[in-house]
């Protein structure tokens, strides 16, 4: 007789009705019979799942300090958050024997959340955003499941990035809680940018372009599929960030394309930054041109334009607030040379702190250190610290070493567009301490990751463990969080790196080599050991022991570890091609991203050794073969590699020759 269950809704909320849908899904693939209602159940002849929104089992009485299970995340007990942050806080308890019980959480959100774990602790994994990538157990056999915990980062977040499709997005916004994330960014006030790139496929002349969306379309897309999405999964929803600088200016703002200077409307240059005595764009491009900050004016026609911008998504729970991207781009009128941009940031931000305040909004600011942005400011002051969350986004350092946590340095003196910015990662943390001075409210480290080194990195085994260490050190090092800006395409060579940031997020006391164990068991079962000798290996011989950032520089030693690389590679080859072939095999696309990428690592390290041996003409040869291999296969495993940003990121590196 198979098991059955009636999931009950305590709270007839929409994302603990999604909570208990997808309960019955997957419950239901794995042979049990399930019902969900909204209605008051009890009866002897059926279990019950109860699911249910409980603030007051979490927080208790103001100051109390509540207990943890032995599940727990970090610490023995967790001292009631403020009222102002406890929606960003997930917490839930799990109590269930023999599929009747309960499933508490002190929001909407930890409540999807707790869905998800205890499905997890039943046998199913969700470790990639398509259906290949999930685990469903053949049956739910007895079990008790009693887990109390709450997360170990408050803002667990992924920020949108590189080309996609509106399929991407959706799909892997809904893997995002069943991963452990809690926000999404969309960036900039319409995310044009990233969908345009996809559809034209720019950089990778083999896909047959696609009609483009418009800015309008893009944006109906945000507001009327995809944030109700956000909203249903309970997630924060994060926006904004560029495009306020350019929209005050009354200039395009939505991806960083050229314009030529003349189409400057003449009577708003004057808003922009005077360098080396003239007013026009930075570099031709509108998005990396600063504003004149000292101008009242300015200052009040991009508050008014943010304004509208937060009146405009009533749905908004933060708000990013930047200037303008790129760096020593900052104005140097006698006004504004006066002071240092971040003071006249400081400005901007209590002025929209100011109407906000007045208006009763919850929304949260958030500001950050980036750029010329990372001296903190020297005189100015945020007036109502509590409307603001402080975002550190360190995005000229290295990733072969972590953030460090301990005491640093003072920076160096602020030379206005003279900045050196910091490579060293622990150089970067003295300007965060600096930061950290100034203000000492909720803050989350917003780093670049899986950006673009996951392109140098083949074996996705070094970066992961990089990654890890710096998560396990966000308490330490002052962050409350951590929102990747990343590519959304990064599931090749294993989607290890993905894992690892959602394990840790969650919860910091795992260790690297536990999580991955655990992770290439569930993807590769009996195979597991296998691949992630090779993973690791390959990192090694490939990665670790290069030079930063692959630059040119003959180096004996690092020919013969690539010709090690690429050995292994070859080695392999065989059993990731078996296994893809082998219909058997329920998971064939993670077999294909280790074959795939295996390909495109041979080529890569095949161009690596040329550039070794100081043979620099083959370089770019080598290099056009890869891009060739890369454009021509993307639609094969597109969600596991994006093209377009590997062709924008390595062009510059191994075609430099050409130019």
């Amino acid at each position: 007789m198979r098991e059955s269950v009636l999931i009950l809704c305590r709270n007839e909320r929409e994302t603990i009705l999604y909570a208990a849908e997808e309960l019955k899904r997957y419950l239901s693939l794995a042979g049990v019979s399930a019902w969900t209602s909204v209605r008051e159940t009890h009866s002897p002849y059926i279990k019950i799942l109860e699911l249910a929104v409980t603030p007051e089992e979490f927080w208790g009485k103001e100051g109390q300090c509540l207990e943890r299970s032995s599940h727990s995340s970090q610490r023995d007990t967790v001292e009631t958050p403020p009222h102002s942050v406890r929606r960003y806080v997930d917490t839930y308890a799990i109590s269930v024997t023999d599929l009747g019980g309960s499933i508490k959480g002190s929001n909407n959100r930890s409540v999807l959340l707790g869905a998800y774990r205890y499905l997890k602790e039943l046998g199913f994994a969700f470790l990639r955003p398509d259906r290949e990538g999930e685990r469903i157990p053949a049956s739910v056999g007895p079990h008790t499941v009693n887990i109390r915990e709450e997360a170990s980062s408050r803002y667990r977040g992924i920020c949108i990035e590189g080309a996609v499709s509106f399929e991407n997005i959706m799909r892997f916004v809904t893997w995002l809680p069943k991963a452990g994330f809690n926000t999404y960014f969309t960036q900039f006030k319409i995310p044009y940018e990233f969908f345009k790139t996809w559809y034209l496929h720019t950089n990778n002349p083999y896909y047959e372009k696609e009609p483009v969306p418009s800015e309008e379309e893009v944006d109906a897309f945000v507001k009327e599929i995809l944030v109700p999405h956000i909203k249903k999964l309970g997630l924060i929803w994060e926006a904004g960030g560029h495009g306020f600088t350019t929209g005050a200016a009354g200039l395009p703002g939505t991806g960083w394309d050229p314009m030529a200077e003349e189409k400057v409307p003449e009577e708003r240059r004057e808003y922009l930054a005077m360098i080396d005595g003239k007013r026009g764009l930075f570099h031709g491009v509108p998005l990396n041109t600063s504003l004149c900050c000292s101008n009242p004016l300015v200052r009040e026609l991009l508050v008014r334009e943010i304004l509208h911008y937060i009146h405009g998504n009533p749905r908004l729970d933060m708000v990013h607030v930047w200037l303008a991207d790129d760096g020593n781009n900052s104005c140097e009128c006698g006004a504004c040379a006066a002071k240092r941009p971040s003071d006249w940031y400081i400005e901007i931000l209590n002025q929209v702190d100011e109407v906000l305040s007045k208006e009763g909004s919850p929304v949260k600011v958030v500001f950050l250190a980036y750029y010329d942005l990372l001296w903190p400011p020297v005189s100015a002051k945020l007036l109502n610290p509590e409307r603001f969350v402080f975002m550190f986004a360190p995005i000229t350092r290295s990733y072969r070493t972590p953030l460090p946590v301990e005491e640093t340095p003072l920076i160096p003196p602020y030379k206005r567009n003279q900045c050196r910015f910091p490579v060293n990662a622990g150089e970067n943390m003295h300007y965060c301490s600096a930061w950290k001075q100034f203000f000492r409210g909720d803050s989350f480290l917003y780093d670049y990751h899986y950006m673009w080194n996951q392109f140098r990195d083949w074996g996705d085994y070094g970066s992961a463990e990089i990654l890890w260490k710096d998560l396990v050190n966000l308490e330490e090092a002052g962050f409350d969080g951590y929102v990747s800006c990343q590519q959304t395409r990064v599931f090749a060579p294993t989607g290890f790196g993905m894992y690892v940031m959602a394990e840790t997020l969650w919860n910091r006391s795992g260790t690297f080599e536990m999580l991955a164990r655990k992770y290439f068991r569930m993807v590769y079962g009996d195979q597991a050991e296998v691949v992630l000798s090779y993973c690791k290996e390959l990192s090694a011989l490939s990665y670790m022991e290069q030079p930063e950032n692959d630059d040119p520089g003959v180096c004996a030693e690092a020919v013969e570890k690539l010709k090690a690389a690429a050995d292994l590679i070859r080695t392999y080859r065989p059993l990731f091609e078996k296994n893809f072939g082998d219909e058997k095999i329920q998971d064939r696309m993670a077999w294909k991203y280790l074959l795939y990428s295996g390909r495109a690592a041979e080529m890569y390290i095949s161009m690596l050794k040329y550039r070794r041996l100081g043979a620099e003409d083959r370089v770019s040869e080598e290099y056009r073969k890869l891009k060739e291999y890369l454009c021509r296969t993307e639609e094969e495993w597109q969600e596991g590699f994006d093209v377009y940003w590997f062709v924008k990121d390595r062009d510059k590196k191994f075609l430099a020759s050409d130019t």
